[in-house]
């Protein structure tokens, strides 16, 4: 099935793009960065300002009372049934209400077919206007709309579906991933935006309209036709979109990007700066898991899990939007650590310097791509590519790399192996590549080939090695631990980006289909249909516990809670 360029993003000019973007940096690690409001865990496990000292994961994070007690609180009335809630100015609906002081603004429990807030207050984040559910779980999608859950505006305000009984935000029939119960919670969240494939093109959570210093946690978001998150002010270079948080969210199943955060389309456009994109699973993506454009000063992307990725490779909505991470850079530092990325088409991280006059440069200014697991990929594992912005600075280290099987000539015919994994794409970019284990191949890098140790033209590799890497265990993913992530795809009988042609998966391949994995018992023809063919074997759902078992080598990475 073809898709189109989706059709977005309706009342809040959060657009799509159609680019692939991104660029790398030096030592020069900051201390880690904590969103204004965020709890910072103290030396015995329980976070300052208040929660359990005992507590572990995600309740030493985020303790039960962090928002406050509500006292001032509005519910925006509940629509008549089958409808949706369409607000476009919630300042002037209500203008009774105090937004200078709301502590929460409660959205009732239902189903609808689509939510928009916007011209939400500007509030200091100190002091946040907290969005949740009340009553139940408020679910959006699948009643066949063109667009679903769209905010925009304001500052200092944050989407909530986590349960807190202190703080009286969710409800405590839905706890997503509360006390750190990860498997199974498909379903769970107070908050959640599942589309049911209903609709092509259309993205999950749009988040613009001039929204800076925001917070999204423990939002679910399932089977939409697009990106699952779709954040950013197209075409708005005076915009700020500073000091956002991200994290704790559930992003599964979608047709194309899991996150989709700043701009790709031409300039003039605004920056994202301040971000801390942490503790999300994004899991199942049809192209990429994560794409950030237009960074300038300091961000983090640190504890996620991404991947499978590109499991929509063969019927992509477009032409190489087939990676995993794509990072678009015009200034500052951003600084990808302690993740877990799985599964590419193409490149598994694209990092694209953007040069856009008017932009101020440091020394130091980068990518520093650090304490990571990448694996499974079909052609490169990290790309510098050729925009240049001087000064800048890609540095990768302390890393594993495994998984590298090239078949990406199944579908675009005229590729080539790359003959390594790790590629400088302009010697006017400086890569440095320190400490980096890698298996499967005896060529890491380019220019510098054979164990990537030594100098070219601004290229330094010292400390890596070619040696075992061994798979990361999950404690629950519903996989064994030694497969491999590109048995995984997303069913078509035809891949679109190979001239339509005929798709035959061969015995043991997994696809998704309608959110549903199935395996195939043999060899599966293009014309049989997962659900309507007895070569395709259902399976149980996947119960999507990613954390690592605690005596795994990658304990620290991607989610690394108790």
């Amino acid at each position: 099935m073809r898709r189109i360029l989706p059709l977005l993003c309706v009342l809040l000019s959060v657009g799509c793009g159609d680019d692939d973007s991104s660029d790398d940096v030096d030592d020069g690690a900051r201390d880690a960065f904590v969103p204004d409001g965020g709890p910072i865990q103290n030396d015995d496990g329980g976070v300052d300002g208040g929660g359990d000292p005992g507590a572990v994961g995600v309740m030493a994070r985020l303790p039960d009372g962090r928002f406050g007690e509500a006292t001032e609180t509005f519910t925006i009335p509940a629509p008549d049934e089958g409808m949706g809630i369409y607000i476009p100015d919630v300042q002037d609906r209500f203008g009774d209400v105090d937004w200078d002081t709301l502590d929460r603004l409660y959205i009732p429990a239902g189903h609808y077919p689509f939510i928009n807030l916007g011209n939400l207050p500007d509030r200091d984040p100190a002091d946040p206007l907290v969005i949740t559910n009340l009553g139940g779980q408020v679910r959006v999608g699948g009643l066949d709309h063109h667009y679903l859950f769209v905010v925009g505006g304001g500052s200092g305000w944050v989407l909530s579906g986590r349960y807190d009984p202190i703080s009286a935000t969710g409800d405590e029939a839905f706890p997503g991933h509360r006390d750190n119960e990860y498997a199974n919670s498909q379903d769970s969240y107070g908050i959640i935006v599942d589309d049911e494939l209903v609709r092509e093109s259309v993205s999950g959570l749009g988040i613009g309209g001039g929204a800076t210093q925001f917070e999204v946690e423990f939002v679910e978001i399932t089977q939409v036709g697009f990106a699952g998150m779709l954040i950013k002010t197209d075409n708005e270079a005076d915009a700020t979109m500073s000091d956002v948080w991200i994290h704790d969210n559930y992003v599964h199943d979608t047709v194309s990007e899991g996150m989709y955060l700043g701009s790709t389309q031409a300039q003039p456009q605004h920056t994202l700066e301040g971000w801390d994109v942490s503790y999300n699973r994004v899991l199942r993506a049809g192209t990429e898991s994560i794409q950030l454009g237009q960074l300038a000063g300091d961000n983090e992307v640190h504890h996620n899990v991404f991947g499978p990725s590109a499991i929509d490779w063969r019927d992509a909505f477009q032409n190489f939007q087939d990676g995993n991470l794509q990072i678009s850079i015009r200034s500052g530092v951003i600084r990808v650590h302690h993740n877990v990325f799985l599964g590419a088409a193409g490149s598994m991280v694209g990092m694209f310097g953007n040069d856009v006059p008017g932009d101020s440069h440091a020394d130091g200014d980068g990518v520093v791509f650090s304490d990571n697991y990448l694996a499974h990929f079909r052609n490169l594992g990290i790309y510098g590519h050729f925009r240049d912005v001087s000064p800048l600075t890609y540095t990768i280290r302390d890393s594993f790399i495994r998984g590298y099987a090239f078949d990406r000539d199944e579908v675009y015919t005229d590729a080539t192996p790359p003959g390594h994994v790790i590629r400088q794409g302009t010697n006017t970019t400086p890569f440095v590549v320190e400490n980096v284990a890698f298996a499967d191949s005896d060529r890491l890098c380019s220019p510098v080939m054979g164990d990537c140790n030594g100098e070219a033209t601004n290229f330094t590799g010292s400390g890596n090695s070619m040696t075992t890497v061994e798979p990361i265990e999950f404690r629950a993913a519903g996989l064994p631990t030694d497969f491999d992530y590109l048995m995984l795809e997303q069913w078509t009988d035809t891949a679109s980006r190979n001239g339509d042609a005929p798709v035959t998966y061969p015995a043991d391949t997994i696809v998704m289909h309608y959110g549903v994995p199935y395996r195939c018992a043999d060899e599966c023809a293009p014309s049989d249909v997962p659900g309507e063919s007895d070569s395709w074997e259902v399976m149980a759902a996947f119960p999507d516990d990613v954390r690592a078992v605690p005596s795994s080598p990658y304990a620290d990475l991607g989610l690394g809670e108790g």
